[in-house]
């Protein structure tokens, strides 16, 4: 076990202390939440999936895959599928405008009620996102626990500190750089544990022999309209989440937005599908265990210490690395949006300054959370968060960018707030079905009112 730690150490160490490094060159605000507007294709590529692919895409789906089977792909296809349509429809729009947060776009997309839609808009989306923040606390306690016989308090608190060390020094110009980084290294890791777990009897033949087809190999065995609800979640989840939309505007030109989005929607499903392997194949083999505990369980099974302690470490890397862009993202959106004026500060050595004590402040409270939700499934938590973003802005969003001043203000700010709404009344009634569809539905409802009175207003003006 001394060469399981020792290499795990090093291995975070090492990526922890190139963090705190790079991001020595970020001075200013923009090099901090923009990473100087200069990024590459494959930095808007680390960007994009340094903040997507974290612990709900290998602790989450590990656990998934075990608990339920081929349901478990959803959340990184739906992530496949939202930076595909990302490149395509957004990248260009969202690149040229110059604006940087999804509640600016929202403010200039809709002026007469702008303030107000952004409001909503920043708060669901902050929520949201924070929720999904807690979901890779959840991954990085249960990897640590899986190993060290830590009380989750001082798991979740150690979490934290990796957490800081790895994005608090340079925002965004140091996240792109790893995130990158950790794609290479997760990739690897993946690779390896799904061979291994094919060496260690998990072949085709032996886990289809094993499992029965129902529920194991069937992509909607949870429920047509839960799986199927997780998949929207995801894709409204990533129109709708700022550092998803940062990533595109840290681009140097539209071009390298597509590109970066583009390359994004082919790497991540087969992250998904290698978990999901692996989590299948354990189920196979008879073990029983907590399900959040099968990843760390997998590697030390699996490989020699030195090894396993570099995977192992490429897990935790990638996890702290999302929950490090998540809270990137959340943090501009509170600190351009909600923060009054006179608390972002005045200056470049201020404004940065500010955004830290948020991402401070996130980090705090996530951490009490990951101290007392230990055993919640994590990628429910990330379907969770993903709907709350998309219910109330996903519409009014798209509507502002593919075609603006088509949906009057008034009706945008109801289809926001309604969608927003009704998605959480539908929650917490315990209504049947993902609170994702009815807040959707309403604010449908919204925007096809506004349609029609539009339409019948220009239809009674005509001479």
């Amino acid at each position: 076990m001394i060469g399981f730690y020792l290499s795990a150490i090093l291995t975070v160490g090492a990526f922890v202390t190139a963090g705190i490094i790079i991001g020595r060159r970020a001075v200013s605000g923009e090099d901090f939440s923009l990473g100087g507007r200069k990024s590459s294709a494959a930095g808007v590529t680390g960007i994009l999936l340094g903040a997507l692919v974290g612990g709900a895409s290998t602790v989450g789906t590990v656990q998934m895959a075990y608990s339920y089977g081929m349901s478990a792909i959803w959340f990184t296809t739906g992530g496949g599928v939202g930076c595909l349509l990302l490149g395509i429809y957004f990248a260009r729009p969202m690149r040229d405008s110059g604006i940087t947060t999804i509640a600016d776009y929202l403010e200039n997309g809709y002026p007469e009620k702008g303030k107000a839609i952004s409001l909503t808009a920043t708060v669901s989306s902050s929520i949201g996102t924070f929720i999904s923040v807690s979901a890779q606390f959840l991954s990085c306690i249960a990897l640590l626990r899986g190993i060290f016989p830590l009380p989750a308090p001082v798991a979740s608190l150690l979490s934290a500190v990796f957490i800081i060390g790895f994005i608090a020094s340079g925002g965004l110009k140091s996240f792109s750089k790893l995130g990158a980084a950790k794609i290479v290294l997760l990739y690897g890791a993946l690779i390896v544990c799904a061979a291994a777990a094919v060496r260690g009897g998990g072949t085709f033949n032996a886990v289809f022999s094993t499992l029965p087809a129902q529920p194991w190999f069937n992509p909607f065995g949870r429920g047509l309209a839960i799986d199927f609800g997780a998949l929207i979640s995801m894709v409204t989840g990533i129109f709708t989440t700022q550092i998803y939309i940062q990533a595109l505007a840290a681009a140097k030109d539209a071009k390298t937005a597509r590109h970066g989005a583009f390359a994004s929607a082919i790497l991540m499903p087969p992250m998904g599908f290698l978990g999901t392997w692996i989590g299948l194949s354990v189920r196979a083999r008879g073990v029983e265990m907590a399900p959040n505990n099968v990843l760390s369980w997998f590697i030390m099974d699996s490989f020699p210490p030195l090894l396993a302690g570099v995977i192992w470490a490429g897990i935790l890397i990638t996890t702290i690395g999302c929950a490090a862009g998540l809270l990137l993202g959340v943090s501009t959106n509170i600190y351009k949006n909600l923060l009054p004026a006179s608390i972002r500060g005045n200056t470049e050595a201020q404004a940065t300054l500010a955004q830290r004590v948020v991402i401070l402040a996130l980090v705090m409270t996530a951490t009490i959370f990951g101290a007392f939700g230990a055993n919640t499934l994590i990628l429910e938590l990330s379907y969770l968060s993903m709907g709350l973003r998309g219910a109330g802005t996903f519409l009014p969003f798209l509507l502002a960018v593919l075609r603006p001043g088509w949906l009057d203000a008034k009706w945008a700010l109801a289809s926001s707030v309604c969608g927003l709404t009704g998605a959480v009344l539908w929650a917490f009634a315990g209504m049947p079905g993902d609170p994702l569809f009815a807040g959707l539905a309403v604010s449908a409802l919204c925007v096809a009112l506004g349609t029609t009175k539009r339409k019948r207003d220009n239809f009674l003006d005509l001479p």
